[in-house]
């Protein structure tokens, strides 16, 4: 099977040589995700009826800062951690993940004020020594989105990795997921999630990396099985004919919520407020999409005021910085060597913007970019 490009998905060769804007898919990405998650915390349980106008550092609900994620970054962050320091390990995950509940490793201030009943129930299965793959839970009331909202670095990480083919990473993200949630379904919208991720690195079509992940796992679960997961499959292609989005905590209404606003939004900005506009689980549905519209419209796509306002860049920034280096850009976006500023106020027709601009050289780095200090 091919995609777009003639690129070979069943083999190693599905990651194509990347381009100068790579850096700021890969950290668009993830401050996609933050960023999303940080908008939709506080209007999370809410109907839709009630969200009013969504804006970035309203208050709200668990009554935190502006620019506070929740677990749904946290988790994310952890993983991607975990990835980058220790391959794909699952004992490893499950550690980070208990840090992050125990001593609030992840989060901004290192305050822990969200989890979920399937996720905590893994956490305490992995406190009492059961093995982190089989520590989340398979029963049909555990089909919760917690697994989901955190499996983007897979995607990340794996295109780093030629000899990772998309069906490998389905496996990847399946035993991911297991960490906190082990039902089928979660493991197959991880790696529907996951392989569209992936995808969206290297191409400017969101309908076709859709496809792609689809029809590589119908192919992938028809040769080599399980069961129990092709028939999960089945039940995620065929959700959006009975079932409407609605940004509710199940892994199916999540993946179709976020796929939703994603697919229907004219940038990333209108990703996030579709999102959150669904109500319930807004910051998880946020977070989901927007990892997806962060890859895609970029970093310099997140509103620059959004980015402005987040808490934790001291946590998420170093993790990043390893993030683009294991691609073998040889950069900095947290310690450049920083050459003149210019207040983006003192500009031509950006006298209302915040923050300024930083011009920077990276001597011997194989990589020359930019830097902005939010």
């Amino acid at each position: 099977m091919t995609v777009a490009g003639g690129v070979d998905t069943a083999g190693d060769a599905w990651v194509e040589k990347a381009d100068l804007a790579m850096p700021l898919r890969l950290a668009g990405g993830v401050w996609g995700h933050l960023v999303g998650d940080a908008v939709g915390v506080p209007y999370e349980f809410r109907s839709p009826e009630a969200i009013g106008d969504v804006r970035f550092g309203a208050r709200g609900n668990h009554g935190q800062p502006p620019g506070t994620w929740s677990d749904d970054g946290a988790l994310m962050l952890a993983l991607l951690d975990s990835l980058l320091v220790a391959g794909f390990n699952p004992e490893d995950q499950g550690k980070r993940a208990l840090a992050w509940r125990r001593e609030g490793a992840y989060a901004p201030g290192g305050t822990v004020f969200d989890i979920g009943g399937t996720t905590s129930e893994a956490l305490r299965r992995l406190e009492q020594g059961t093995p982190a793959e089989l520590a989340g839970p398979t029963g049909e009331h555990s089909q919760s989105n917690g697994s989901l909202m955190r499996i983007l670095p897979l995607a990340l990480w794996a295109a780093a990795r030629p000899r990772i083919g998309l069906e490998e990473l389905a496996d990847l993200a399946a035993r991911a997921s297991k960490v906190t949630h082990g039902h089928p379904t979660c493991q197959v919208a991880c790696a529907a999630y996951a392989l569209t991720a992936a995808l969206l690195l290297h191409s400017d079509s969101r309908a076709t990396a859709l496809e792609t992940a689809l029809e590589t796992l119908r192919d992938h679960y028809r040769s080599s099985g399980p069961d129990d997961l092709a028939e999960a499959l089945k039940r995620l292609e065929a959700w959006p004919t009975a079932n409407v989005p609605a940004g509710r905590g199940g892994a199916l209404n999540a993946f179709w919520s976020a796929w939703t606003a994603f697919a229907g939004a004219i940038d990333y900005g209108d990703t996030i407020e579709r999102a959150v506009r669904y109500g319930n689980d807004t910051d998880t549905t946020a977070a989901i999409a927007g990892g997806l519209a962060g890859i895609y419209w970029r970093l310099d796509g997140i509103p620059a005021g959004w980015l402005a306002g987040m808490r934790g860049r001291e946590i998420a920034e170093p993790i990043i910085d390893a993030l683009i280096q294991a691609h073998g850009w040889k950069t900095s976006i947290s310690k450049p060597i920083r050459v003149d500023w210019v207040d983006l106020a003192e500009v031509p027709g950006l006298t209302d913007a915040p923050g300024r601009l930083g011009m920077t050289f990276l001597p011997g780095k194989q990589y020359v970019g930019w830097h902005g200090e939010w």
